[in-house]
């Protein structure tokens, strides 16, 4: 079973945005530009995707690599993200 393979590209005049990432199905991700670290997605050729997020404080930490699919990366950076909270009584 091949797996497609999503396109990454930097944003462009928009200082919100680091990157979009469209995945094999053709669903767009938007990837925040943050405040105090940098987050920089790369497609792999199995259908993953390498994360790779950097504080930008001096001296710098190293950075932390994440492997996710791409259901984990629509999980953690799509449209519904942090919308599906649990009420504990």
């Amino acid at each position: 079973m091949s797996k497609g393979v999503g396109k990454v590209e930097f944003a462009k005049d928009n200082p919100y945005i680091s990157q979009i990432v469209t995945t094999s199905k053709g669903q767009k991700v938007i990837i925040p530009q943050m405040i105090g670290s940098e987050t920089h997605v790369k497609a792999l050729n199995d259908g993953t995707y390498e994360v790779k997020t950097q504080g930008v404080r001096l001296p710098k930490p190293e950075p932390k690599v994440t492997i996710l699919t791409e259901d984990e990366l629509i999980a953690k950076y799509g449209n519904n993200a942090g919308k599906n909270l649990q009420v504990l009584a």
